[in-house]
């Protein structure tokens, strides 16, 4: 963003221009009066204003024409709108043409907000603003990389829901799909895409919480309410109050918690822990699990009422062998930003790279294609990606197989032309270790084997990256995997 001091005003209500001139030039900014498309590019032309405030409709263009040629002499120009035209009828569509915040309706101390979050009054403004945009998908809705007609579907759907929630009412959304399918990616790019995207996003991973502790950590607590509370904390739902709150692997949560969660999210109310009167809390739930949810209801390990609640907006994101070309897509651009992330000169796939890529099934899905192709990235020196780094040649694709359960009984449900029993085992321990959050002693645990015979497992099915560090426990300050 430009370091200049003056902010440019696009607006014919005399009072209003009047009252924000005032109150800028007793901050110390210069105040740019424009009551026409044409002042305002004279304007920014002229003085490079650091934000302009743009009250729509304006006289001689439309707010993308305005937007438009503004950004053109600086593109780092903060934009706040106001009001409505052709071309913006609510806060999505402001946000759509870069808009940096929308005011309904504008008002002195609306706008002095925004300019002062978005120019940094504050020193700590710079450092959030870097990390919300770190944090944010990279290109938005781009970032869901890929021209298959089942992800296009998927993100045409959270397209619209974003867009016809952009006064501020809070769809919940569960998100369906294998581990490594992009569930988290995609709850990133629904928050930053709405009208909340300037307030906190809060993730959790609900499998990585100790279901003693979990009703702590999303309700938060009173000083005294259990030993060793000595002081009263906020939970997640308190966190993210303004907000969006990611619940992944939400199927973990305990059944007798669920019924609290359930009138968290219909009643938008949390009672911390020890406290008498429940706080109100304005958060987005998007939930995101692996797991067939209504069949787990129908088992009685799920609350149908919270089932049936979370699925207002529900989509699956497809599994990586079943988007065809999108896997190509995929591997380049991961490529790309590889390279770029750890400073190396661009590297390319080859053919024989694009078609080994194809014909593996890719278990992991996108997780494992990008973690493949970081550590080919590190560990070879070849200007070129080749089907050799990937591994040996894989087998042809024997299709899906299924493991639930069916009452008490683990049931595997495997594809009429066979699988390998290789792949199996790889699958099932990836996935372990997901649900288990990644940690190595806990996932021996659920698996019923040895930590030793786990580790070992691991290194046979390539699980462990070369960046993984296994801490034995005692020694670190934790036991992942990843």
């Amino acid at each position: 963003m430009s370091g200049s001091s003056s902010v440019l005003i696009v607006c014919e209500n005399d009072r209003l221009v009047a009252d924000l001139s005032a109150k800028l030039t007793a901050r110390g900014y210069e105040p740019l009066v424009a009551a026409s498309a044409a002042e305002a590019q004279t304007a920014a032309a002229t003085r490079s204003p650091a934000a302009a405030l743009i009250d729509l409709p304006v006289r001689g263009a439309t707010a993308r024409q305005v937007v438009g040629d503004i950004k053109r002499l600086d593109p780092s120009i903060t934009i706040v709108f106001g009001g409505t035209d052709a071309d913006v009828s609510v806060a999505a569509d402001a946000f759509d043409l870069g808009g940096y915040e929308y005011l309904e309706p504008i008002t002195v101390e609306g706008f002095l907000t925004a300019l002062g979050s978005a120019i940094g009054a504050r020193r700590g403004d710079v450092h959030l603003r870097y990390l919300r945009q770190k944090d944010a998908p990279r290109d938005g809705w781009a970032g869901l990389i890929g021209e298959s007609e089942s992800l296009r579907s998927v993100v045409a759907v959270l397209q619209q829901v974003c867009r016809r929630t952009s006064r501020g009412a809070a769809a919940t959304i569960l998100l369906n799909g294998e581990t490594g399918t992009g569930k988290g990616f995609a709850a990133k790019c629904i928050h930053y895409n709405s009208v909340r995207r300037n307030q906190p996003l809060v993730e959790v991973n609900c499998s990585a919480l100790p279901p003693t502790l979990m009703e702590a950590e999303f309700f938060g607590h009173e000083r005294g309410a259990f030993t060793d509370a000595k002081n009263a904390r906020p939970g997640l739902f308190e966190a993210a109050n303004g907000g969006t709150l990611f619940l992944d692997e939400i199927g973990t949560i305990p059944i007798d918690l669920q019924a609290k969660l359930l009138t968290a999210i219909d009643e938008k109310r949390v009672r911390r822990i020890g406290a008498r009167q429940p706080l109100p809390v304005d958060v987005q739930i998007i939930a995101a699990t692996h797991e067939d949810l209504e069949a787990r209801a129908r088992q009685g390990q799920f609350r149908f009422d919270l089932f049936h609640r979370l699925n207002v907006v529900a989509v699956t994101l497809p599994a990586l062998r079943n988007r065809g070309d999108d896997v190509t897509l995929l591997a380049e651009s991961f490529v790309r930003s590889l390279c770029a992330d750890y400073g190396m000169p661009p590297r390319v796939l080859t053919e024989s790279a694009k078609a080994w890529i194809r014909r593996y099934s890719w278990p992991g899905n996108v997780r494992e294609l990008r973690n493949r192709i970081e550590r080919i990235v590190l560990l070879e020196n070849d200007d070129e990606l080749r089907g050799e780094h990937f591994g040996p040649e894989p087998k042809p694709s024997s299709g899906m197989f299924r493991v639930g359960t069916s009452g008490t009984e683990l049931k595997v449900e495997l594809p009429p032309t066979g699988v390998p029993l290789e792949e199996l085992e790889r699958a099932v321990i990836r996935q372990a270790l997901d649900q288990c959050g990644g940690n190595v002693s806990r996932t021996a645990r659920f698996l019923s084997v040895s930590r030793q015979t786990l580790i070992y497992r691991m290194k046979k099915h390539e699980l462990v990256q070369p960046s993984t560090r296994l801490v034995v426990p005692g020694r670190g300050s934790g036991d992942r995997a990843s």
